[in-house]
């Protein structure tokens, strides 16, 4: 059964505050932006609610990693555009699920929040952080810790059955979520009730952690329950500094930010024209016959394709016999005389001559081999994708003519990327006449707090 055990811990304590704290400047070898603490005085109020100078201190902070001549003012800006643009258009986003992508392969977004605020804090008050760790007893977070434990392989088939078996889906059910809270990983008064648990751990995970987890990673498993530990002491500082209200306030900011990114992601910004986005493909059919004949003829190089090629090819029966094929017609030999001298393909007497291949209709797997080609030059060696019980063949092409056209105006393939393309254009006009409007609504609000001063 799960053991739970006191353990001494005999790590140094520079690697364990390192592990610690997930991600510390000092373990990423990045430069120390420590701050000093701001006061906490509420800012410019932006629907009602305050700003924190806490927030405002941090982000900037962030933004002048990026970009070293932002300004407060800049900073101070863009945090009330994002507040503005997402309550000014709450009906119109809400109506979608703006994390579905994140929810299932990523982070779900209230551990995105967390992970970022605690990663915020450190990048900002990395000295103060690590100096009120020193001050713990035995100088490190493992003062906090009054025991460990770790899964038996017992336990590890207890929950998830036996090893090897097929996995269909990496996620807990409804019986393996439960069990997962009764074994504790660590004991901490940091931690809520007092525990870290395999379930907390699990939570906190995106495909690749879920994928570690069922594979019954006990090294992952643990170091995910210290990070997730170091996070929870990092916040517990902020507050003891800040204030409950100001941290919650920061956590609120970079959640904005995400949301608002994930809404520009939504009106294709940074996306490609195939991301899967219930804005894009509302909007794509809607794009009428007229508009996208348009866009074809002011983008018709877009369009541009391959129309028909000449080549020939060497069919040979193994990869020996392909590779002193392939050195000979490299070496300056005659294709053609290759192929009547070595291929096994019934074209071999017309030295493998394909004919003009055009780009059109359903192309045979050796025909579409070929448009890849480039022109003159001897192609390596391509096997044959045969049945099981098949013997596998070599095919060696020399593509000698390339031509290019147009795709017919009336094709699908103009009609869905011409769409597709016109849609996220829309999309983004609307995104930035909504930007535009809490632009305006943020300036409003910080001339307003200014003229109170």
């Amino acid at each position: 059964m799960f053991r739970l055990r006191n353990r001494i811990f005999t790590q140094t304590k520079q690697l364990t505050n390192c592990l610690l704290l997930a991600g510390s400047l000092l373990c990423l070898g990045l430069p120390d932006s420590s701050a000093a603490l701001p006061q906490q005085t509420a800012l410019t109020r932006s629907q009602g609610q305050p700003l924190s100078p806490l927030t405002l201190e941090v982000m900037t902070r962030l933004r002048q990693q990026q970009d070293k001549q932002i300004t407060e003012t800049a900073v101070l800006e863009e945090l009330l555009t994002q507040k503005h643009l997402l309550a000014k258009n709450a009906a119109r986003f809400d109506q979608y699920d703006v994390y579905a992508g994140a929810r299932r392969v990523g982070f779900d977004p209230s551990v995105a929040s967390d992970d970022q605020l605690a990663a915020a804090l450190r990048s900002v008050y990395q000295t103060q952080i690590e100096a009120s760790l020193k001050a713990l007893p035995g100088g490190s977070l493992q003062g906090k810790v009054s025991a460990e434990a770790s899964l038996t392989a017992n336990d590890w088939q207890q929950l998830l059955g036996s090893a090897g078996q097929v996995i269909a889906e990496y996620r807990f059910n409804d019986k393996q979520l439960a069990q997962a809270k009764q074994w504790v990983l660590l004991r901490s008064p940091l931690a809520p009730d007092g525990v870290i648990t395999l379930a907390d751990v699990y939570a906190r995970q995106n495909v690749q952690g879920r994928v570690a987890i069922f594979n019954r990673d006990n090294h992952f498993v643990r170091q995910q329950a210290w990070l997730m530990l170091g996070q929870l002491y990092v916040r517990q500082w902020a507050e003891q500094q800040f204030g409950q209200a100001a941290v919650n306030d920061l956590r609120e900011a970079l959640r904005t930010q995400n949301k608002v990114q994930a809404v520009m992601a939504l009106h294709g910004i940074g996306a490609d024209i195939d991301s899967e986005s219930p804005v894009l493909n509302q909007l794509a059919k809607q794009v009428s016959q007229r508009e996208i004949q348009a866009y074809y003829r002011e983008h018709k190089a877009e369009f541009r394709r391959i129309a028909w090629i000449t080549a020939r090819h060497l069919r040979v029966p193994d990869q020996a016999t392909a590779d002193k094929v392939l050195q000979a017609a490299r070496s300056g030999q005659d294709f053609a005389t290759l192929a009547r001298r070595y291929s096994i393909a019934p074209d071999a007497v017309s030295g493998g001559d394909l004919g003009k291949i055009l780009h059109e209709g359903k192309l045979s797997w050796l025909q579409e081999l070929a448009m890849m080609q480039e022109p003159g030059v001897v192609s390596p060696p391509f096997r044959a994708a045969v049945a099981a019980n098949e013997h596998a063949y070599y095919e060696i092409l020399l593509v000698s003519q390339r031509e290019y056209g147009y795709q017919p105006e009336n094709s699908e393939t103009v009609r869905y990327q011409a769409s597709r393309a016109i849609a996220q254009q829309k999309a983004v006009q609307q995104m930035q006449r909504m930007q535009q409007e809490a632009r305006l609504a943020a300036q409003h609000d910080i001339r307003r707090n200014g003229d109170k001063s």
